[in-house]
């Protein structure tokens, strides 16, 4: 068995993004973490300078950015018929976490996180994982915050029956995990688009389980979980994801509050978050414990009372997601997502009479796209959550550009301005020719 990973394969012709090359390929054998031996899937791994990508036959069964991946962990566990054998163990954003069995796994860690730092990333740590697995700090470079953790069920919709482990919520991400595998599947909280109770069959009947809608890089993808405490999770989840707090509700809650505990929370509705020092000042209130009271025994019972469920959060770390500001230690309104902010790839060609620019957007849709060029700068808008100014090297045309937009690559052409410098440098080049 172990030849068929040191054979290697003939590559195949990629459909690869503008400006990306291949680096490294070999054959290796894919696992989505299921634990049965016919999901192993042969084909090669390709690492380019943007992405890696396994490819069977010439089908991508995976693909992901290098700016998306968090962790590659090398884990022993077990390969076709059991056979125990070193695996690479990629931990990326939104994405089910693969196994990949391969030749030198070590070297290929290393090869990736190398390409990372070329391409502008951080510095990415290679794990090798013979400790005991921690979910809470192996993917990011801090500890997260457990607020549910139980025993539990996942599936995608194509798996053939339920994996088995742990559930994982914390303020940034929902995970499911085994001890024996490690990472099985995590998504960013700010991922989340939608969430439903379904009926699936589990076991030998039908039971109740979370249907989970995310984006996973401009793709809406489904997954199901299920625990014994369900509706907890599933009370966990909508208010840190979904729960949307507009005027007329906010007017219900404030008008059986307090004058102090209305003050504190119209502020934080205008605000999005606060400090507890920042909601002392504000009331004058003598300590800290005060606000906590106020929090934990009106404002957040008042809520639940209304809504269902508490409309002030506590977080340790989160990130703003309209200004990019890591905020710490403070109180947040439920339901304001976040997601940590990525540079997108960006290339610029400059073709004779026209510029071509290339960006990639993730998660947004080609009928929410504005475009603009002002002041000599290509900006790229998509509702209020993304805005963007590209710098052009020349003076172009700002009435005449086309656009195309396929696979989250953004391609825009623009007419040059033709002026007598250009004109005449182009007539010299034309001369020597």
């Amino acid at each position: 068995m172990r030849r068929d990973l040191d054979t290697i394969r003939k590559p195949v012709s990629l459909p690869l993004l503008p400006g990306e090359e291949v680096t490294k390929y070999y054959t290796a054998s894919y696992d989505t973490g299921s634990s049965l031996a016919s999901s192993w899937r042969l084909g090669n791994l390709y690492l380019t300078n943007k992405r890696i990508l396994f490819v069977q036959g010439r089908k991508i069964l995976f693909k992901v950015l290098l700016s998306q991946i968090k962790t590659i962990n090398i884990v022993k566990r077990g390969w076709i018929l059991g056979k125990k054998v070193k695996q690479l163990n990629i931990v990326s954003e939104g994405r089910r976490v693969p196994y990949i069995a391969i030749k030198d796994p070590e070297n290929w860690g290393k090869a990736i996180g190398e390409s990372i730092s070329l391409a502008g990333g951080q510095k990415l740590e290679v794990r090798s994982q013979t400790s005991v697995f921690s979910p809470l700090s192996s993917v990011d470079s801090q500890p997260d915050e457990e607020i549910l953790k139980e025993k539990g069920g996942y599936l995608t919709p194509g798996q053939s029956r339920w994996c088995m482990g742990t559930l994982l919520l914390t303020p940034k991400k929902l995970t499911f995990f085994t001890s024996k595998s490690g990472f099985i599947w995590e998504t960013p909280l700010g991922s989340i688009k939608d969430l439903g109770i379904e009926k699936r069959v589990y076991g030998v009947s039908q039971s109740d389980t979370i249907r989970i809608e995310y984006d996973s890089s401009g793709e809406l993808l489904k997954a199901w979980i299920i625990s014994l405490n369900l509706e907890d999770w599933r009370k966990e989840l909508y208010k840190r994801v979904l729960l949307k707090v507009d005027r007329e509700t906010l007017n219900k809650i404030v008008s059986e509050l307090d004058a102090d505990s209305k003050e504190i929370l119209i502020f934080l509705y205008e605000h999005k978050h606060a400090r507890i020092d920042t909601l002392a000042k504000l009331i004058e209130a003598p300590t800290h414990m005060d606000i906590l009271l106020k929090i934990k025994e009106i404002i957040n019972p008042t809520a639940e009372k209304i809504l269902g469920y508490p409309i002030l959060l506590f977080d340790s770390s989160k990130v703003d997601r309209e200004t990019g500001e890591k905020v710490l230690f403070s109180w947040w309104l439920a339901g304001q997502t976040y997601q940590e902010r990525e540079e997108p790839l960006l290339d610029i060609f400059d073709e004779d009479a026209e510029l071509i620019v290339y960006v990639e957007l993730l998660g947004i849709k080609e009928d929410k796209l504005q475009l603009s060029v002002v002041d000599n700068k290509l900006i790229i808008e998509a509702d209020k959550e993304y805005h963007k100014e590209i710098s052009l090297p020349v003076v172009v045309n700002t009435n005449n550009f086309i656009k195309r937009y396929k696979n989250n690559i953004l391609e825009v052409r623009l007419k040059k301005q033709i002026t007598k410098k250009w004109q005449s440098n182009k007539d010299r080049i034309n001369n020597k020719e």
